[in-house]
């Protein structure tokens, strides 16, 4: 599917699909771009560019299919085309993972408190996990096409060039983290 005339500014984010255009208005866009591979559309929002607060993912029919914002603590997203609902508290960030049929949440708070959520795309808590001992929750990544968290190390978690940033990747059933590579 090939999108065209994509157009964004701080209240609004338009394109055209299929010769029928989509618009849809937002206020405090920080940041809009096309994912084509994964077809949706992501807009950031907020006050200025150091405190982004609401999240969008939109399919390229305009559909709203996965929002977070951090302020109110709310995620949802579009499942079997109903809107599930879910609240959390001091989302980092969240992630629709539809390969793993999953919703992901860093939960940050202070390091002693952070956590990785899981959710089922029906909205049913899975499980939270505390980070790897000597490591924070940083943000999500894919790993050999496998959903990963990278962390960041404490200095006795650095290699002998003293990077300490590493994939995780998550067990999608349990929230177990597996240790895999380093994060570049």
């Amino acid at each position: 599917m090939k999108i065209k005339d994509f157009i964004w500014n701080s209240n609004s984010v338009s394109w055209s699909n299929h010769e029928e255009m989509i618009e849809l208005n937002l206020s405090t866009i920080q940041f809009a771009t096309l994912d084509q591979q994964n077809e949706y559309v992501y807009i950031e929002c907020g006050k200025d560019l150091s405190s982004k607060t609401q999240f969008y993912y939109f399919s390229f029919d305009g559909r709203r299919i996965f929002t977070y914002d951090k302020i109110n603590g709310n995620i949802s997203w579009l499942y079997n085309e109903r809107l599930v609902e879910v609240e959390c508290e001091d989302i980092l960030t969240a992630k629709l993972e539809m390969k793993g049929a999953i919703i992901l949440v860093i939960s940050s708070g202070q390091h002693e408190k952070e956590k990785l959520i899981g959710f089922t795309l029906d909205g049913e808590l899975l499980f939270e996990k505390e980070p790897p001992k000597g490591y924070h929750f940083l943000y999500f990544s894919t790993v050999s096409n496998k959903p990963s968290v990278v962390c960041a190390g404490e200095r006795d978690q650095a290699d002998k060039f003293g990077r300490n940033d590493w994939h995780f990747k998550i067990d999608t059933k349990t929230g177990d983290l597996l240790k895999s590579n380093l994060a570049y």
